[in-house]
């Protein structure tokens, strides 16, 4: 399947086999002012964290942000915006906030947390529908089952994937933009206190992707509808892929992956 930016159809296939409640987000960095301008400067002098710049992006909005715009110096600090300095560095900015229960604890914790090592001017953080060329990262806030689904079409395309780090902490910025970054691949998210408190609601879950892994996926998530999902399921998803003029999608009905190992492991029983 060849695409040309828009993400248009790669959208639709998504949309089809999952039940998403939010836009898909696309977050592109910007390197420098002239850069920044081109993209149309600041959307407004509004102050926000990147948690709720991505939490309006998945609503539909559009932002474009520098450093004046960032209420969040965590945020920031992970999206290489704002240096690093010591007090963050030897752990003393998380020690006593309650997360970690000693200063060597909090300073395990702080160099675990993935931060973009570039110099970053600002963000344009949008719908990924709205993208005209390739952003450096898509992120899609949902619920469990669906990031299951997401996380079986990466095994499908790729196998495990073994770099899994949470710390329910930084989670939009770090564990969702700055580690897929630069790890070139994907992460998991439980988000954190700050997402949540932007407005991302209890039973969700992130998904951060390195834009060049999101094709690969999206088609390891079409090829994993008939193992994966029941009869009803694939009869609404069928109808999503007719309405979206996707013909390519083939599902099989009354198949599934735990029929083919019912059989194997009554092959087994029966030798």
């Amino acid at each position: 399947m060849k695409q040309n930016f828009g993400y248009s159809e790669l959208i639709a296939r998504v949309n089809s086999v999952l039940e998403l409640k939010r836009n898909i987000v696309g977050v592109k960095f910007i390197f420098n002012k002239e850069e920044f301008e081109k993209y149309g400067g600041a959307d407004s002098k509004k102050k926000r964290s990147y948690c709720r710049m991505v939490k309006e992006a998945a609503d539909g909005q559009k932002i474009t942000a520098d450093f004046d715009n960032f209420s969040c110096f965590a945020g920031a600090r992970a999206l290489g915006i704002v240096e690093l300095d010591e007090a963050y560095k030897s752990g003393a900015y998380y020690d006593g906030c309650g997360l970690y229960q000693d200063s060597a604890t909090a300073r395990a914790a702080t160099d675990a947390i993935e931060i973009c090592e570039h110099d970053l001017y600002g963000v344009q953080v949008k719908p990924l529908k709205d993208f005209k060329q390739r952003p450096d990262i898509i992120i899609i806030i949902t619920n469990s089952f669906n990031a299951m689904r997401l996380i079986q079409a990466y095994s499908h395309q790729y196998g495990p994937y073994k770099e899994f780090k949470m710390l329910g902490n930084q989670a939009i910025c770090s564990e969702c933009t700055a580690q897929p970054y630069k790890n070139d691949n994907i992460s998991f998210s439980l988000l954190c206190a700050g997402a949540r408190k932007s407005g991302f609601k209890q039973e969700e879950v992130g998904l951060g992707i390195k834009s060049e892994k999101f094709e690969a996926i999206v088609a390891g998530l079409c090829a994993t509808v008939t193992p994966v999902e029941n009869n009803q399921n694939k009869k609404l998803i069928a109808k999503k892929l007719q309405i979206n003029k996707i013909k390519d999608v083939k599902l099989t009905y009354n198949k599934n992956y735990g029929d083919q190992l019912r059989h194997y492991d009554l092959d087994l029983f029966l030798r």
